[in-house]
């Protein structure tokens, strides 16, 4: 409709232009006409007024009237006389007039003379009708023409472009998320690159982008529910108190273990400033939490832990470490902070609780060792310094040990609590330290206490103690202590000196008959010796810790070519001292055997020389056999089980391995001891008697101590070429062996005289100095 609106108007418009053009020309013409008519008439006209020939005028003014251009003529002279012709016209706007003077030339005179004017005069009205007549016809055939243009273009444009146009607004109409994945196509069967498909390429374009940015806001939205969901797990499996704040400190959330531990409920706590749920008691006020919170907003930095005691909404106390942090949104803007609680009541007991117990002895409640020796570095700074005087008591109780036995750890237990309670009750009010140092040792710190008054001390704990009598299931046990004393002066080098002088007392009085008390003097010579005893001992246990011993061979030579196809070697050991010397066994054997170290040792040495032996089998190389020595401590079911796991988890073959035994320590625990050799004896291990011979009484056991060897004492071979006495004991003791199928192996030969005598006899090995001296193993 707007389309033949649009043609009507066009139409019209341009019709009226077409008449507007047509009425000017048609104009211009008639004024044209009236000036030609008009400038031919007048000379004539003046002639015959001049004349006065009326007649003529009028003749002549109807003969104007015959050109059907001039409708009314009027001449008027300048008398003001008229002569008209033709039909008077009503002066109007379809009224066109043209005036001309009429001048008449003199003859005479040559002179013009106006005689009057004509006026010529005629309508358009002919012209306006067929104007109008005109303006119908064309409008007519313009209004068709412009109808069948109209249609024609509504025809077309329907086709090329309105439908496609509907098409699209029905589908931008209909056009949501859901139909993304539909692309427009326009409804023809080829796809040309006009306007049309430009718009459609640009709407297509649109969808995918709505597409990709939808799909991208799914994802978002996923992760973010993905997010969201494990921010609210997590807060609420956090174990430590979370609340969040505004940004004035107001509570927004708190999580479940927050709300444990404030005793807050979230809808109760929501809204209140921070202060109000934490500030209700203890240490911590508002403003030094404000302050807190005021840095991580303003800094934008987050806060280090800061340790405060609070009470709850239930009044419980609670001792926490709190941080805070601020939240900002993504122009960094503060909107919120996070403060973090971490309840520390309980740790923060448990390590007062450990504090204490690594101080303190659990059985007795008594300072433990470390807590004495914390003392004593204390009272030795003090005697160094201030010269306090301070005296060392280490006590050891005699019959603990067969209490513990007999009657069991429960008992022994119980006999320590009660010696605990015992000794407290005679300790010296404000000047003692009673502690227990381990097992059944004690240890007494006296301050500004003199000799004599220590003295009396140590004697009364001694009496008590003596008269003491602890009953277990009706079975009454007597206990007695010995008691070391040692003075702390400027003497004593260190705490360390001290505990090992008091405990060289403490040994002196046990040596001396127990239930004894001993003071420390350097000046005694047994005192003296028995502390380079202690001190080695630390050594020892130093070495065994830190690996300090070293193994070392002597070579067993057989004395026939058959066995010495497998070499024989004996294990030795050596210590290694913190400055790099080689001690020998005799200088710390004997204090290993006092002080129960020796099983420590043999265990040590079995392990390596087992390790020696694995390496060898892993690098494809020969296996000797070796000969290790065994005390008499180590012939136990415990020795026994770790060689057992040692030769399973190395998988060295037993028969390479050689178990050295005394007479002496067999023939003590004759049952344990057979048990102990008939059982590696049947994996393949061999056993060699050591220093046999040097008593007779031996000769009795040997049918029951299933062993591989003998080694003959070397105090008998080293006489064997002058001693005709010593040459029959050995020939005795090789005879016998042989009898019971045992080989011979004959010590200390050191010359080649000895080896001779040796081989005449019929000994099956020799060792000694002669083959060579002790070497490294490795």
């Amino acid at each position: 409709m707007a389309v033949f609106a649009t043609g009507l108007v066009v139409t019209v418009t341009m019709t009226l232009f077409l008449l507007k053009l047509e009425y000017d020309r048609s104009l211009q013409q008639t004024r044209s006409d009236l000036q030609t008519l008009g400038k031919t008439a007048t000379p004539q006209l003046a002639s015959n007024l001049w004349l006065v020939n009326t007649e003529s005028i009028h003749s002549q003014l109807n003969s104007l009237l015959q050109t059907r251009v001039v409708q009314h003529a009027l001449l008027v002279e300048s008398d003001g006389q008229q002569y008209a012709s033709g039909q008077e016209l009503n002066i109007g706007h379809d009224v066109v007039t043209e005036s001309f003077p009429v001048v008449y030339l003199h003859p005479l005179t040559n002179k013009e003379v106006v005689l009057g004017e004509l006026k010529l005069s005629t309508t358009l009205s002919e012209l306006e009708s067929r104007l109008y007549a005109q303006f119908l016809r064309l409008l007519l055939l313009e209004g068709l023409g412009m109808a069948t243009a109209a249609l024609f273009f509504l025809i077309l444009y329907h086709r090329l472009i309105a439908r496609h146009l509907s098409h699209i607004a029905e589908y931008t109409r209909h056009f949501n998320y859901g139909l993304l994945s539909s692309p427009l196509h326009l409804q023809r069967t080829v796809d040309k690159p006009d306007e049309m498909q430009t718009l459609v390429d640009a709407i297509n374009e649109m969808r995918g982008n709505l597409q990709r940015g939808y799909r991208e806001r799914e994802e978002t939205q996923r992760a973010l529910y993905v997010e969201k969901e494990l921010a609210e797990v997590t807060l609420i499996s956090i174990t430590d108190a979370i609340l969040t704040t505004d940004h004035d400190f107001k509570i927004k959330l708190i999580n479940p273990a927050a709300e444990q531990l404030t005793g807050w409920s979230t809808q109760d706590a929501r809204g209140r400033f921070v202060a109000d749920l934490l500030c209700l008691g203890g240490d911590l006020t508002p403003d030094e939490l404000y302050q807190v919170l005021g840095r991580a907003r303003d800094d934008l930095k987050a806060q280090n832990a800061q340790k405060a005691m609070l009470l709850n909404r239930d009044g419980a106390k609670l001792n926490v470490e709190y941080a805070a942090a601020p939240i900002t949104d993504q122009d960094g803007q503060v909107v919120g902070l996070v403060l973090v609680l971490h309840d520390v009541t309980e740790a923060q007991a448990l390590t007062e609780k450990l504090a204490y117990q690594a101080d303190h002895d659990y059985l007795t409640g008594l300072t433990n060792r470390r807590g004495f020796e914390n003392a004593l570095v204390i009272a030795h700074q003090q005697v160094l310094l201030d010269h306090q005087p301070h005296i060392l008591m280490l006590l050891d109780l005699d019959q603990f040990k067969l209490v513990n036995d007999t009657c069991g750890h429960l008992a022994g237990d119980e006999l320590l609590r009660h010696v605990t309670t015992l000794l407290q009750g005679l300790m010296l009010p404000g000047r003692s330290i009673l502690g227990r140092l381990g097992g059944d040792e004690f240890g007494v710190l006296l301050s500004n206490t003199t000799h004599a008054e220590a003295q009396v001390l140590a004697e009364r704990m001694l009496h008590a103690l003596a008269q003491f009598r602890f009953v277990w299931q009706d079975r009454p046990h007597g206990v007695t202590v010995s008691i070391g004393l040692v003075k702390l002066d400027h003497r004593c080098a260190s705490p360390q000196e001290a505990m090992s002088q008091a405990d060289v007392a403490c040994f002196a009085a046990k040596d001396a008959g127990r239930n004894q008390l001993s003071w420390y003097s350097s000046d005694d010579q047994d005192l003296l010796e028995r502390h380079n005893e202690i001190q080695l001992l630390a050594t020892l246990k130093e070495a065994i810790e830190q690996n300090r011993f070293q193994l070392y061979f002597q070579a067993i030579t057989p004395m026939n070519r058959i066995d010495a196809e497998i070499p024989h070697l004996e294990i030795l050991i050596r210590l290694i001292d913190s400055n790099g010397r080689v001690i020998t066994p005799g200088a710390f054997i004997p204090a290993a055997e006092r002080y129960d170290m020796m099983a420590q040792i043999d265990r040590w040495v079995i392990e390596h020389s087992i390790k020696y032996l694995a390496d060898r089998v892993h690098s494809n190389s020969p296996l000797p056999q070796l000969a290790i020595n065994l005390s008499g401590k180590s012939l136990n079911k415990q020795t026994l089980a770790f060689i057992l796991q040692q030769l399973d988890m190395t998988l060295v073959p037993p028969y390479a391995i050689c178990f050295e035994i005394t007479e002496t320590a067999a023939i003590s625990n004759l049952k344990e001891s057979s048990v102990f050799i008939e059982t590696l004896r049947t994996r393949g291990c061999k056993f060699a008697l050591d220093d046999f011979g040097s008593g007779f009484s031996s000769f009795n056991y040997l049918k029951t101590l299933p062993v591989d060897f003998l080694k003959i004492d070397g105090s008998l071979v080293t006489d064997i070429a002058d001693d005709k006495v010593s040459r029959q004991m050995v020939i005795a003791v090789n005879d016998i062996a042989h009898s019971l199928g045992c080989k011979t192996i004959a010590e200390f030969v050191e010359n080649e005289a000895i080896l001779h005598e040796l081989a005449a006899i019929g000994v099956d090995y020799a060792q000694g100095f002669y083959f060579g001296k002790p070497a490294p193993l490795v």
